[in-house]
């Protein structure tokens, strides 16, 4: 993912470091020609491009293009790794069977294809510890980094190997620590076999499991601005890591990838959303529309049912286009606008689109990014991530997002993916793939596919790929509340978003008739 703008020429960073390097490129080709690869906002409609047939300069290396400009059905499948065939874990509580999650997964990647970058490497990267991870049985890890920048694969890479070893490192100390406690109130403990083993260590609480996730990422984040071979001054990665402990998920987020739930409807489900009793429970509903007929229906219009799939959001895009992160940001001094703006060939509003991500799909393009206050750079279009020190300064932060959720017997589809999955495919697009597939690798190559050719549609580059898919089964009963505040705390962030574009209309009307 190409993310990150390039500064003026000749421009020394605000708060750069001796080792940070200036940069050297003109004014608006400008911000965007220094860049690696091609961004949302950098769209070019097909027919607005010259044709991407042209044959390449080192015909010796390029890669094989069929006769639209693409590349060849040989090279694609050159351009992906990862699972051959899914792998079977037992996750959850393992000491209690009832709560025993039988889990199948997979993980796949593609290299995306830049006409004028043939050979840019994957700025991707995953990790996968699906047993024993931080010495707990059935604890497990599945991330996925999307590096961007043009060092975005070294951050990529730097993040899969050091946020996971961080995090295994803290949830050890915590959970030897209370265990060490339990000793101390009960010596007679010590004297039991195996009383210091992990197996015997006593589960972490949601807070402290929690806390040694944003602990990890910030660990991550600061050894990677002291490490001088990554290069993240103007580089970085986003971050969704979906760790499991204790019978529960934990998602831990920076950045636009996103991990996706498939929760299967049931009776109970249906009842609460029917008729919620007051306005605190109306939240839940809020993850169904209604028809005419107040008969409730998925994101894509269709009515549910028993035993539908409906694609819930585990995770959150953090960019300008959330006003709680747009204000966050405005507040450490940043300056928000989309090229457009920044160049005055658009006035200055807040209203980009009328978007819920995850639902509606942005074809337009110019999306709203981060810049220092009198410069052009760097244009992030996310507001967290790992690495990326300018722009850290003006409130692009390692502090992730983070979210728990026990794991329940409707919970039956995970997706761990980087935006190139998402891009044009929406969150219930991709539980729908995940449900009409036998298993989790056919799953992961059927999303690629559907991305892939997506990507090919609207553009004539494509984006890194990546993809981790869970099939999960087990028999913990579901639990509405814990559902309902799920999507409760979806509902505020789509509410503020909504409210805040409405003023930023208001606003914009309003200047158009003084004008």
């Amino acid at each position: 993912m190409g993310c990150t703008a390039s500064a003026p020429a000749s421009t020394s960073f605000p708060h750069a470091t001796s080792s940070t390097r200036t940069m050297s490129i003109t004014e608006t080709e400008r911000v965007m020609q220094g860049r690696i690869g091609i961004d949302k906002s950098e769209r070019i409609p097909r027919s607005n491009r010259a044709s991407s047939s042209a044959p390449p300069q080192d015909r010796a290396e390029a890669p094989k293009l069929n006769e639209c400009g693409q590349l060849t059905a040989e090279e694609v499948v050159k351009r992906r790794s990862g699972s051959g065939k899914a792998s079977e874990v037992v996750l959850g509580d393992v000491k209690d069977e009832e709560r025993w999650i039988h889990a199948s997964w997979a993980v796949m990647t593609q290299r995306g294809y830049h006409p004028d970058q043939p050979h840019k490497p994957n700025q991707d990267d995953y990790h996968v510890t699906p047993t024993k991870f931080a010495s707990g049985d059935g604890d497990a890890i599945f991330a996925v980094f999307d590096g961007h920048g043009t060092k975005g694969h070294d951050c990529s890479y730097f993040a899969k190997l050091k946020f996971p070893s961080l995090l295994a490192t803290n949830i050890k100390k915590a959970r030897a620590a209370k265990n060490a406690a339990r000793m101390k109130d009960n010596p007679q403990r010590a004297k039991e076999p195996g009383a210091f083993h992990p197996n015997q260590w006593p589960y972490l609480m949601v807070e402290e499991y929690e806390r040694c996730c944003r602990d990890a990422a910030l660990q991550c984040n600061k050894a990677m601005h002291q490490d001088n071979t990554v290069g993240d001054t103007m580089s970085g990665t986003t971050a969704i890591a979906v760790s499991f402990h204790a019978g529960n998920m934990t998602v831990t987020n920076l950045g636009d990838s996103r991990a996706v739930l498939g929760y299967r409807i049931d009776s109970d489900i249906i009842q609460h959303c029917a008729a919620p009793q007051d306005e605190e429970k109306k939240e839940i509903s809020d993850l169904f529309a209604r028809d005419d007929e107040d008969c409730l229906i998925n994101s894509d219009g269709k009515k549910l049912s028993v035993g539908d799939i409906v694609a819930v959001a585990l995770s959150q895009d953090q960019t300008p286009y959330r006003n709680d992160e747009r204000e966050r940001l405005k507040n450490a001094g940043a300056r928000i606008c989309t090229i457009g703006q920044m160049e005055g060939k658009e006035p200055m509003h807040e209203n980009w689109g009328q978007y819920e991500l995850g639902v509606d799909i942005n074809y337009e393009g110019d999306i709203p990014r981060v810049w220092c206050a009198e410069h052009n750079y760097p244009g992030t279009a996310f507001s967290r991530s790992l690495g990326d020190s300018v722009a850290e300064y003006i409130g692009v932060n390692a502090d992730p997002e983070i979210l728990t959720k026990k794991v329940t017997r409707g919970d039956e589809f995970l997706v761990i993916a980087s935006d190139g999955i998402f891009e044009f495919l929406t969150n219930q697009d991709v539980i729908d793939i995940c449900a009409s597939s036998s298993d989790p690798a056919q799953a992961c190559s059927r999303l690629l596919e559907a991305s892939y050719a997506r990507w090919l549609e609207h553009e004539t580059r494509t984006d890194d790929i990546t993809c981790i898919v869970l099939f999960l089964k087990n028999t913990v009963p579901n639990d509405v509340e814990a559902m309902r505040k799920l999507i409760c705390q979806k509902h505020q962030v789509i509410l503020k978003n909504k409210m805040s574009r409405e003023m930023s209309t208001t606003m914009l009307s309003t200047s158009k008739s003084l004008e």
